[in-house]
């Protein structure tokens, strides 16, 4: 279903349209794909087609409802913002693909004016609250909310290794220092005595990538089990199906892909990542948890790195949620912010209680609990 919104006289030629339902996203696929071309924007994958529909094909249903808002503008699409409508009793408008999606963004035509975009916001409707997670700073969306503050206690930031410095992953291995290098050295040796290494980066459609997928997310699981973490994606029904269904092209370096390696036939460690516009998002790691003394990991991660800057990749981009490991490998970081703008009384009330204050407050009780009662609290 589509939902028409009639321009204001200022903006003749410009039209409003809600797509509310996977039919409405297919219909408008091809223009969708195009904007996506020419908007050019690396921090826009998860507002792409392809994620969008391939999303809301496995996830969509009664409670989490497509609300994606367009512009077009004498018939060519020039603004895209995927939003869905959850929740019971307050009616929370949030970005398509939560929480799944990790930038919450828009894709804006450059050649397009803000003023026309900034119909976007004036137009969303029927929820009681908007709720904006990981929104980067300097971003299309960032530029839509203006001067709206975002939520403090809620700011986050992703960190970000700059790969345009390295012309080849030899100079990578040349900028190490000699304690990195020795490390470096010492996993791998560690870790062929399990078997030959070896390293591949595969596409959809390619032999082992969906089989591969699925024994990265079966390993994940297995993580967040043994360290008492909580991954709300992951737990999920059918979110590998979900990753092994979307579409990636090695000819063009775009969209989903797999680096794996293994020791002789067994898989020891896997990264999920997005390829979109020069830029990779380091999306899913996970590695055989028996060999976790040996760093498979890091292993990985380092030859996912050498093969990025032999592609001409520009940053690997390891998202949000500081971490050590993250700090390690990144030479920059890009900040995060989370926006609640209530649009009813009971919107305001749940932004003002749950959204800045219990949810993070929750969080911070929860990572601070010994590691055996965090295990029984998500055993329960």
């Amino acid at each position: 279903m589509i939902l028409l919104t009639r321009p204001e006289p200022s903006e003749a030629g410009i039209e409003h349209r809600v797509l509310r339902d996977s039919t409405a996203m297919a219909g408008a696929a091809a223009a969708w794909r195009d904007l996506e071309a020419r908007a050019g924007d690396p921090l826009t994958y998860f507002q792409s087609a392809d994620w969008c529909l391939k999303w809301i094909a496995v996830f969509g249903g009664p409670t989490c409802r497509p609300q994606v808002h367009t512009l077009w503008q004498d018939g060519r699409l020039v603004a895209v913002w995927p939003l869905m409508l959850s929740g019971g009793l307050i009616r929370r408008l949030e970005p398509l693909g939560a929480p799944h999606g990790q930038y919450a963004n828009l894709l804006v035509d450059p050649a397009h004016g803000a003023a026309a975009v900034r119909r976007l916001l004036g137009g969303l409707a029927g929820h009681d609250l908007l709720v904006l997670d990981g929104v980067p700073d300097g971003s299309a969306l960032a530029g839509l909310l203006g001067e709206t503050p975002p939520l403090p206690s809620l700011a986050n930031s992703a960190a970000m290794l700059d790969l345009s410095a390295f012309a080849t992953p030899e100079a990578y291995a040349a900028a190490l220092s000699k304690t990195q290098r020795r490390n470096r050295n010492r996993r791998r040796n560690a870790l062929g005595r399990e078997g030959e290494l070896s390293f591949a980066m595969l596409f959809p459609g390619e032999a082992g990538f969906a089989e591969g997928v699925a024994a990265c997310v079966a390993h994940k699981r297995q993580w967040l089990r043994e360290t008492g973490r909580r991954g709300t994606g992951l737990a999920f029904e059918g979110f590998d199906r979900f990753l092994a269904s979307l579409s990636g092209d090695r000819a063009v370096l775009s969209g989903a892909c797999l680096s794996m390696l293994k020791a002789g036939d067994r898989l020891i460690a896997g990264e999920i990542g997005f390829l979109h516009h020069g830029h990779y998002n380091a999306y899913l790691g996970a590695f055989d948890w028996a060999l976790r003394d040996a760093s498979p990991g890091k292993v990985q991660m380092d030859m996912t790195v050498c093969w990025l800057i032999e592609n001409g990749v520009k940053t690997y981009d390891l998202l949000g949620n500081p971490a050590d490991y993250k700090e390690n490998w990144s030479n920059r970081t890009l900040g995060l912010q989370t926006y609640a703008l209530p649009s009813s009384l009971a919107g305001r009330a749940y932004a003002g209680l749950w959204t800045a204050r219990l949810r993070p407050g929750l969080k911070r009780l929860y990572y601070a609990l010994p590691f055996r009662l965090r295990q029984l609290a998500k055993a329960g």
